[in-house]
């Protein structure tokens, strides 16, 4: 179950359902129609309804149909917002309308609109339903004009009517009509100072960091700092884990230091469990046990016997071609060439290397049928005998200073046991790594090794062949020995009855499965938040909220200043995060001068006060939209002005560039 518990955070993944198609009653054919069209989320409804009937994620994905066959068609699929199940399955061919907060791609718009209608149930030719849409502040001329055109000749709406997303949560939560307005969005962040009810779009800024840098930038520290669970870190369960347990802090530099106290770390630390799979447990009994393993034996008693068979025919082959080139090799003189060629083909120098090679061969063969025909003989096909375990000496001196030397010399044995194992670990996550010496000087040899030219691959022909692994392993550390591991039980079972403190102390607490799968909080609790005021620790090159918000103020004078700070505003999704509102208060404190007064206040509903905005204020903003005689006449980028979108400025037409004309030859 998602959420804390006992200072750890479950996570379960979210799966979205798709959305229904609403009936079109005879009483909606009138009714406006308000898209809060987010550069992540949007949300749609009528403006008569109490809440959004459809919210989606802004985006779709194509998926090509039966990938990976090889009589597939080139027919692809198109998921649209909430038909995408899973977003992760098909992350990589995620498309959006968006270019960073403005609309530059209007066939992804268009395939948005289709759904949008579609699932509000609208089964006529034309939407004929006035339109009230969000977009960002100082939003281009054209995108608006795309917008508009894509509105009236595609769908053929009577009234279309442009919004501010922030504007429309200012004005619903505060009444006010001065007030500065910080808008934290998906993919930037606005300061808009309010003057009189409107924006001041001259004095405006924007930062270019918001909500989907905080994500991705926990994504990849959380990736790079677990490894082990790259795959297992997704976007969306970062996002999950953002907004559940992150904080802006108020004094970052101090809480930061924080963090080296051991025990403000295991007070304050929060355990993020990741989805996993335990295995279940077995409900076997002992007999069915024993039966399993002595099937487990027999098939490998099985096995051994099938390989020991073959190395047996490899050998007596070889064994054969070698005496097929001593008889050939005694019909020629050691001055003839096929003399010396039987010598190459047998890779030895002289005959007596070849008989000396011969008769190895030949022990080894009679060994192996030894081998074979013992194994034959002791493990019978439906009896597989299980090692007697070994008897472990307890003999301890009953003197007490001989007992304590005695122990105390069991005790370092373990010591030294226990250090090997450990640095035999050591050595192998060592090797893993690409920027070692000893991987490196791995790869040199294997380099050198591809650089020869051969005629043919002969490598491993030769046994001296076979050294070049020693040196490329020599400090891998291997595996750990049995020779160890039983001498490790032995000394184990001896100190469980004479010193059982002593592994007390020195053992530690079996990890369970869940705890592998866990990903530890500790700095990232307050790092993720402070990108927000620090866009330079993301690579941005821009000042923070606060620094932004005072050189907005010290645009105006004294006067408007003081009528700006008595309603500092802050909306957005990202806005949820705990911690901004005194952090702002913090550092408006720091900025304003000696006892100036100034209020910081969170919208009620960040990520639905602007839809909830424009339904309240539909009837004022409608009267202020652009009907279709208005956009034939006026064009599609036109705006009134009312105090919920943005100001309109006539497009300047750039003069045209009288080129003079050539004179012809002649003239």
């Amino acid at each position: 179950m998602e959420g804390i518990t006992d200072n750890i955070f479950w996570i379960k993944d979210k799966r979205v359902s798709q959305d229904a198609i609403h009936p079109y009653t005879e009483a909606e054919k009138s009714i406006p129609i308000i898209i809060d069209n987010g550069s992540y989320m949007c949300r749609v409804g009528w403006a008569t309804d109490a809440e959004p009937r459809l919210v989606f994620r802004n985006c779709y994905a194509k998926q090509r149909k039966d990938r990976g066959k090889k009589n597939s068609t080139n027919d692809s699929e198109i998921l649209v917002a909430n038909d995408i199940s899973n977003i992760e399955a098909v992350r990589f061919q995620l498309k959006s309308q968006y270019d960073e907060n403005i609309v530059t791609h209007f066939e992804a718009q268009e395939l948005m609109f289709d759904y949008i209608f579609t699932h509000l149930g609208v089964n006529t030719s034309t939407v004929n339903h006035p339109i009230i849409i969000t977009e960002a502040l100082a939003n281009p001329h054209f995108s608006r004009q795309c917008m508009s055109e894509l509105l009236f000749e595609c769908y053929g709406v009577t009234n279309v009517s442009y919004c501010v997303d922030g504007l429309l949560s200012f004005h619903l939560n505060t009444k006010a009509e001065d007030g500065v307005v910080i808008n934290i969005g998906n993919c930037s962040t606005y300061i808009m100072p309010i003057l009189n009810g409107f924006v001041v779009t001259a004095n405006s800024r924007r930062i270019r960091i918001g909500g989907q840098h905080l994500v991705r930038y926990l994504w990849r520290w959380l990736q790079l700092k677990y490894p082990q669970h790259l795959n297992a870190i997704t976007l969306s369960r970062a996002e999950n884990i953002l907004y559940s347990n992150m904080h802006i802090s108020e004094n970052y530099m101090s809480e930061l230091s924080n963090w080296a106290d051991p025990d403000y770390f295991d007070k304050n630390v929060t355990k993020i469990q990741l989805p996993f799979y335990a295995q279940p447990s077995t409900t076997l009994s002992a007999e069915q046990l024993k039966e399993r393993k002595r099937e487990a034996a027999k098939r490998l008693a099985d096995v051994n016997a099938k390989k020991r068979e073959e190395r047996l025919e490899e050998d007596e082959q070889e064994l054969a071609r070698l005496v097929e080139l001593e008889e050939a090799m005694e019909e020629f003189t050691p001055d003839e060439a096929e003399y010396q060629h039987a010598l190459d083909e047998a890779q030895v120098n002289t005959l007596q290397e070849l008989q000396t090679k011969t008769s190895a061969l030949r022990q080894r063969i009679e060994k192996l049928k030894l081998k074979i025909q013992q194994a034959n003989t002791l493990i019978k096909d439906d009896e597989i005998e299980e090692p007697k375990p070994k008897r472990v000496n307890l003999s301890i001196p009953s003197d007490a200073e001989e007992r304590e030397k005695c122990l105390e010399g069991i005790k370092q044995q373990w010591r030294d046991i226990h250090a090997r194992k450990t640095a035999r670990k050591n050595r192998r996550q060592e090797m893993a790594k690409r920027r070692t010496a000893a991987s490196q000087e791995r790869m040199r040899i294997i380099s050198q090794l591809a650089k020869r030219e051969k005629k043919e691959d002969n490598f491993g022909m030769r046994d001296e062949d076979w050294d070049v692994y020693k040196a490329i392993n020599k400090d891998s550390g291997g595996s750990d020995s049995e020779e160890d591991d039983e001498k490790l039980q032995e000394l184990e079972t001896i100190l469980k009855h004479h010193s059982p403190e002593f592994l007390g102390e020195t053992t530690t607490k079996p990890i369970s499965i869940a705890e592998n799968y866990q990903l530890l909080l500790s700095i990232e609790k307050i790092r993720i938040g402070e990108l927000l005021f620090q866009p330079s620790m993301y690579g941005i090159e821009q000042g923070g909220i606060s620094s932004c918000l005072e050189y907005v103020l010290n645009l105006h004078s004294e006067e408007e200043q003081s009528r700006l700070v008595n309603n500092v505003f802050v909306t957005g999704a990202t806005a949820k995060i705990p911690g901004l509102k005194k952090r702002l208060e913090k550092d408006l404190l720091t900025m304003r001068p000696f006892q100036s007064n100034f209020n910081v206040y969170i919208a009620k509903d960040p990520e639905l006060d602007p839809w909830l905005g424009a339904r309240a204020f539909s009837t004022e903003i409608l009267e202020n939209g652009m009907s279709e005689e208005e956009y034939k006449s006026l064009g599609g980028g036109f705006l009134k002005k009312h105090k919920f979108g943005n100001e309109y400025w006539t497009p300047e037409i750039p003069p045209q560039i009288v080129v003079p004309e050539v004179p012809k030859s002649g003239q």
